[in-house]
């Protein structure tokens, strides 16, 4: 039997599990045959010049998925087909149906799991005639259905298209179609699999490896201009009026806005307000109370939603408002809906927020309906994160040698201090030992992980000796009083402690169209290597195939725009001002193999590309220190900066956030610093202002060195075709290579580390 998939985990239901009114999954004789169609009329399977390859066998991809915790797919068969170059773009499988179903003006969804060697497109065509049409081929094409966004590589992937007609259409074959991209370019062929297609009324996808979904691609651009969200507010009685201002650069369906938390208290009353340019469109605003990384929102039979969805308020929906007052559809032209009232059983913490505008429709994910789509409509989903408060904060500490305590002399042991105001704590090093600072953890669940399903936690800052006043007092900023704090004391032997030097610039600005004079420039270079990284000039890829850094070349040269809670921009000497480092969030290949970071416009990035980029720390290399960290897309913890094949590209897993572990970036260090000094209680992973702090700059417009560090990745032994399929693919994948070098030995990914100019590493 067909494993039914009930997850936890980035699952989101609408309605009761829909009845499946066609289901096929191989393992069974549930369907009439199988073959192989090419919508071409020329193609060499229409004219006879060449068969499909296609067979049902036995389910060889039954791994588990860790996002998951689960198989996606456990089922005992599959169906594999032969992707052929020589097909066209709808050239896919053909499963006639034992039963036909019928088109009808009444949406009815299609769910199928696609597993492909590489990311891309899939479609689902239907076949099948008119019944006043008596002449008319039961062949006749009368649906096509497209995804919006590329499904992943070398996984069991959920696809869902929605379907309608006008009645009287009955529907005998469904072509699957994995690949419906161009294969003018193609040199060999693939194998894809396919399983368990089920029709029903259901739109959601059985599983998902996201959280906090939507029903179409997030780095998808704006379609409209003629309709577009500015900004949205959230009004509460402790936090007052509180607006998001929406990115114009590009315009994006999805903004996720959550680095800046809004204020709140469990119990209160709040207004919700949308700032849309446009008409005829309705507001609706989500909370994941449960914390569980999906907004829970179920309906009746008769539309009403249910008292346990996590739908705090909507303008409209099925002919009413969230306060329950009717709305005709003459009428319906209305954005905010009512004000709504926070849950007074929340505990304090940190909660995902997603309000959307959309036409007529309480899925959180947004309309995916063809004929009323969000993206068509010029609808917006933004997610926003509250913190429900308290009236106090704790905060603790936990130190050797020394205490931290109030200037009156009261210990931090859960000491409540207002929420939202500074506060000044006092050193008290033992006998024998002075201090080198403090570290700060501030946020909820200090003893959890930072990041649980996308939202984070708590923040770990680092703050000097420097920054302290000559009575040995520092006034913690009311920026990190946002929930329970926990203030580390770093005590040092006394006559250990060198000053830090305090940088005076790291980030720079672009002003008229060019770069600040004040602008620090270093060069980047990865893995052990320590190939160079450089502009890519016209080149598809920036190549890695120099070790020797030239600070007298511009294209070695990079600086950088932004900070770690927004990101960075990445600019290159050579390159100019108008261009930074992007890349592609879909990872191409053998887990981002054939996805390269290169030089793009700002102005005009390319579909489905990110320019921002976050950092953070790791102990992978055998060491620790503000000197390591990740580099990474933002809002894409899993995608990593790698070498790969000498192309600077990704090493992509999936992984939790709190298990990603690949990308280094390391400062290093001025023979004025203290040896060790940058390594003093770095323990768990900081953001890059922190690693900026200790990091010394080189004189004025001076260029200064990025380092990258590493090994290779494993690369997967499970390809398609490998063992399983009676056809192989015409290129078998090869086996993992053994002996020195081989990934075996190589099981991390490329890291990155930058550092003054002329800086001598010791190896």
């Amino acid at each position: 039997m067909k494993l039914k998939y009930t997850l936890p985990l980035a699952l989101l239901t609408l309605s009761a599990p829909a009845a499946a009114q066609i289901s096929i999954n191989f393992e069974d004789e549930d369907y009439k045959s199988i073959g192989v169609y090419d919508t071409w009329e020329q193609s060499p399977f229409r004219t006879h010049q060449l068969n499909g390859n296609y067979a049902v066998i036995d389910n060889h991809l039954t791994q588990e998925e860790e996002i998951l915790g689960m198989a996606p797919n456990a089922s005992a068969k599959i169906l594999a087909v032969q992707r052929s170059r020589f097909g066209s773009n709808t050239f896919g499988a053909r499963i006639d149906l034992k039963e036909t179903f019928e088109l009808t003006p009444t949406m009815k969804y299609i769910h199928v799991l696609v597993n492909r060697p590489y990311s891309g497109r899939v479609m689902v065509i239907g076949l099948g005639k008119r019944r006043e049409r008596a002449g008319q081929s039961p062949e006749a094409e009368q649906f096509w259905g497209m995804t919006t966004s590329n499904i992943p590589a070398n996984r069991w992937q959920e696809v869902v298209v929605g379907v309608k007609g006008n009645g009287g259409i009955d529907i005998y074959s469904l072509v699957i179609v994995p690949d419906c991209e161009s294969p003018h370019a193609y040199t060999e062929d693939a194998i894809c699999y396919i399983d368990a297609i089920e029709i029903n009324d259901d739109p959601q996808p059985r599983f998902s490896y996201d959280f906090y979904i939507t029903n179409f691609d997030k780095n998808q651009n704006a379609t409209r201009s003629d309709r577009w969200l500015n900004s949205i507010s959230f009004s509460s009685p402790s936090g007052g009026a509180q607006t998001r201002t929406l990115p114009t650069s590009p315009k994006r369906i999805y903004a996720d806005m959550t680095a800046q938390p809004l204020l709140a208290k469990a119990g209160e009353t709040i207004t919700p307000t949308f700032n849309y340019s446009g008409s005829w469109m309705h507001g609706y605003v989500y909370m994941d109370a449960d914390n569980n990384g999906k907004f829970d929102v179920s309906t009746t039979d008769d539309n009403n939603v249910t008292a346990d969805s996590e739908i705090l308020s909507y303008s409209y929906y099925k002919g009413k408002n969230s306060a329950g007052q009717s709305i005709s559809v003459n009428n319906a032209n209305v954005l905010n809906p009512p004000t709504f009232t926070l849950p007074t059983d929340l505990p304090n913490g940190f909660y995902r927020l997603r309000y959307k505008v959309d036409w007529d429709c309480v899925d959180p994910a947004g309309n995916a309906d063809p004929s009323n789509s969000i993206w068509a409509n010029g609808g917006n989903v933004v997610d926003v994160m509250v913190n429900l408060h308290g009236d106090n904060c704790l905060v603790s500490t936990a130190s050797r040698n020394g205490e931290v305590i109030t200037p009156e002399g009261e210990k931090l042991n859960n000491y409540a201090t207002p929420f939202g105001q500074p506060f000044t704590i006092q050193m008290l090093p033992e006998n024998g030992f002075e201090y080198a600072g403090i570290i700060i953890k501030h946020g909820y669940n200090l003893d959890g992980d930072s990041i649980v399903n996308d939202n984070r936690q708590w923040r770990e800052v680092r703050v000097s000796r420097t920054n302290f006043t000559e009575d040995h007092q520092y006034t913690i900023p009311a920026e990190y009083m946002d929930g329970n704090v926990e203030v580390e004391g770093l005590f040092i032997e006394e006559g250990t402690y060198v000053p830090e030097q305090k940088p005076t610039r790291f980030t720079t600005t672009v002003v008229n169209e060019d770069f600040a004079d004040t602008t620090s420039w270093y060069t980047i270079q990865i893995g052990r290597e320590g190939y160079v990284l450089a502009d890519n000039g016209t080149a598809s890829y920036i190549a890695l195939n120099v070790t020797e850094c030239d600070a007298e070349n511009p294209a070695h040269l990079w600086c950088f725009t932004g900070n770690d809670e927004d990101g960075y921009h990445l600019y290159n000497q050579q390159a100019g001002p108008e261009k930074v480092l992007a890349a592609p969030t879909t990872m191409l290949g053998t887990t981002g193999s054939g996805s390269y970071p290169t030089m793009q416009p700002l102005a005009s990035l390319p579909a489905g590309y990110t320019a921002t980029w976050k950092f953070m720390d790791s102990s992978d290399l055998g060491s620790t220190g503000p000197s390591y960290a990740y580099m990474y897309e933002d809002g894409y913890v899993a995608n990593k900066v790698n070498n790969r094949n000498n192309k600077l590209a990704f090493w992509n897993q999936h992984r939790r956030h709190t298990q990603c572990r690949r990308q280094l970036l390391r400062p290093g260090r001025t023979p004025r610093q203290h040896p060790g000094q940058r390594h003093l209680h770095h323990r768990r992973p900081k953001a890059l202002r922190e690693i900026i702090a200790r990091t010394p700059l080189c004189p004025r417009g001076q260029p200064q060195t990025l380092r990258a560090r590493g090994t290779k990745p494993t690369h997967s032994s499970h390809g398609p075709g490998r063992g399983c399929c009676p056809f192989p693919p015409l290129a078998p994948t090869p086996p993992p290579p053994s002996g020195p070098g081989s990934p075996k030995s190589e099981a991390r990914a490329k890291c990155i580390c930058f550092s003054p100019k002329n800086v001598v590493y010791l190896h």
